[in-house]
């Protein structure tokens, strides 16, 4: 690394932000872990039990993710906040972490280090927990689940011109599978027979979402995690139009196969953007980091899912 663009870290305060931040956190998800668990007790210590393995895991996958990006920051010297984590008291207890960069990237290997690292050391945590999670999961007979039809903007179209009544609110949550969840559940509970599904752990629960957020992160768009990868090995230009074809195959997406990836086309769009700013020094990568580019995108590709979360 040249010394001339090193950029040195400014003074720090204490995190309290931070630290408040991660408190609630646990708060929120704790009181979801509960609710995955089943647990119907009032007690608060009871209740803490009862979400303490959910809230432990996806935790970790955050941290972990976030820590991945933070130390690659550290690393190169760009002057980066720790992780600012987001509860929500609702649904999954946390909108996930984030943190930022306070300084411009030095070069385009910079910026490969620290995109990647956040997804690849993300995804470390969360496939062994996932696979602990299967291993004390249920297997149950489901029948004939109802499921709300609101899969895509095209198949509630074509319910509503046959005449179909709309079903808003399904039976069970059901959580779609990517090309590694599925295999991981071959290994660990094997093959399902007619009728039945895996009724998951809490803790396989939050290794999927910590999985899920991986792909999001992972697609080659904008400053997401996949537009730091992409930028850094074709290119400022290559990767705007890259970042252009990937937004409208988002909104294809929206429109023909999941709702889930129609918001998400809207968050891109209206908050991420499609362009990536250039590092302060725009020269290729080096050879062996084409090696982490291409493990990354492997790791979207394994861990895609195309409907992601049933109603």
């Amino acid at each position: 690394m040249d010394e001339g663009h090193h950029i040195a870290p400014q003074g720090r305060r204490l995190p309290w932000w931070n630290g408040i931040l991660f408190l609630a956190t646990v708060g929120t998800t704790v009181l979801s872990g509960a609710e995955f668990a089943g647990w119907t007790g009032d007690g608060i210590f009871g209740r803490v039990l009862a979400g303490l393995s959910y809230s432990t895991a996806i935790l970790a996958i955050l941290l972990a993710h976030e820590m991945g990006h933070y130390l690659q920051a550290r690393a190169w010297r760009v002057d980066s906040t720790l992780p600012f984590f987001l509860p929500m008291p609702a649904s999954f207890g946390t909108l996930g972490a984030v943190i930022r960069l306070r300084s411009p990237i030095p070069s385009r290997d910079a910026v490969l280090d620290i995109g990647a690292g956040g997804p690849i050391a993300g995804a470390l945590v969360a496939v062994p927990l996932y696979a602990w999670g299967l291993a004390h999961s249920e297997v149950r007979a489901v029948g004939e689940m109802a499921v709300a039809n609101t899969g895509s903007v095209s198949s509630i179209a074509q319910a509503l011109l046959a005449g179909e009544t709309l079903n808003w609110g399904g039976d069970a949550l059901v959580f779609g599978d990517s090309l590694l969840t599925s295999g991981l559940q071959r290994l660990v509970v094997g093959p399902l027979a007619p009728g039945y599904d895996v009724f998951v752990h809490p803790v396989a629960l939050a290794a999927w979402l910590g999985l899920f957020v991986t792909t999001l992160n992972l697609i080659p768009l904008g400053q997401l995690d996949g537009g730091h990868v992409t930028y850094a090995w074709l290119g400022e230009r290559s990767a705007l139009r890259l970042s252009r074809v990937v937004s409208w195959a988002l909104l294809a997406a929206g429109i023909f196969v999941s709702l889930n990836w129609l918001v998400w086309w809207l968050l891109t769009r209206l908050v991420i953007g499609l362009r990536h700013p250039p590092a302060i020094v725009d020269e290729p990568i080096t050879p062996g980091r084409r090696a982490v580019a291409m493990a990354s995108i492997l790791l979207f590709l394994l861990t895609f899912v195309p409907v992601p979360i049933r109603l």
